[in-house]
């Protein structure tokens, strides 16, 4: 089985791919059957070998491959997509990827195919205060719609601090409905402002105003993670109206996008994505502590 998750809705990918290694974990018994494997350095002779090897005291053997397309060998690409058919049925294959691939690419085309691809796409505002109102219920808790608009308001973009903030509001309220001046009372400012000054300083070419911004944030306790999903967000929206698509965009994100569009050139966001890429899979690798990952990428902006 081939299975391929992608989109521009990060956490909705993630949680997606969690459900799905937790749903197998808790079937094989174990992770000895689990293989993960990265597109940056992906190693297509490794990715053979384990798809062919049979899976040992269980019926399956699980292969996750996160970010396949930035592998940076088209010919590799291709060699992947010819290998497929060849894949048994005793493995399962799962490729991920951040954002919108090149759909031109032959493995695209080969893995977007109905019951084998899913595309995990930004929500619109009342899809984003729907899923409020149902991560609400479905953690056990209770939420006023006046509430619901204030968390909203809070943190319009950003999946996964709207879900850290319904934990922590949901524990807070107890029994009773989460109010508005819960919201304002507990939940973390809006640093959306705070990354506008970065990119703006990134696209005059001001590093050390960047850095400085990047530093204040860490210092009033912003978590680095965040920091780095909130500036792939928003180069993500660059690009977006860039491309001349301002779906979904209230009329302050399209605009506010629009400005930097036109200071940044396709091969500067290219490059920047990839940069931002490359530090994702470098700190969840370990390779580096997240702080030193903000500051490495900003520095190669």
């Amino acid at each position: 089985m081939i299975l391929f998750f992608y989109g521009n809705n990060d956490y909705l990918l993630a949680r997606k791919l969690r459900e799905l290694k937790e749903k197998y974990l808790k079937a094989a018994g174990g992770d000895l059957n689990l293989i993960s494997l990265q597109g940056e350095n992906f190693n297509f002779e490794e990715f053979v070998v384990q798809t062919q090897t049979m899976p040992l005291l269980a019926t399956s053997r699980l292969i996750i491959v996160e970010n396949i397309f930035s592998c940076p060998s088209h010919e590799i690409l291709d060699k992947t997509k010819e290998f497929l058919p060849k894949i048994p049925d005793s493995t399962v294959v799962v490729f991920t990827q951040k954002g919108e691939p090149d759909k031109r690419l032959g493995l695209f085309k080969a893995l977007t195919k109905p019951k084998v691809s899913q595309n995990f796409q930004k929500l619109s505002p009342i899809q984003t205060k729907n899923f409020i109102k149902r991560e609400v219920a479905d953690r056990g808790g209770k939420i006023e719609n006046d509430a619901v608009e204030a968390l909203f308001m809070a943190c319009p973009d950003d999946l996964w601090q709207l879900s850290n903030e319904i934990d922590k509001l949901i524990s807070y309220a107890g029994k009773r409905a989460i109010t508005k001046n819960d919201v304002e009372l507990l939940v973390a400012k809006n640093i959306t402002s705070n990354i506008f000054v970065m990119i703006d300083a990134l696209a005059s070419g001001n590093k050390k105003t960047a850095i400085s911004e990047l530093e204040n944030l860490l210092l009033s306790g912003e978590p680095p993670l965040r920091i780095l999903s909130m500036v792939n967000y928003q180069y993500r929206l660059i690009a977006q109206v860039k491309d001349g698509d301002r779906t979904g965009l209230s009329y302050f994100q399209a605009n506010k996008a629009a400005s930097f569009a036109r200071k940044f050139s396709w091969q500067d966001l290219s490059r920047i994505y990839k940069t931002m890429i490359q530090i994702d899979v470098k700190i969840k690798t370990g390779k580096i502590e997240p702080e030193e990952g903000l500051k490495e990428l900003i520095l190669n902006i």
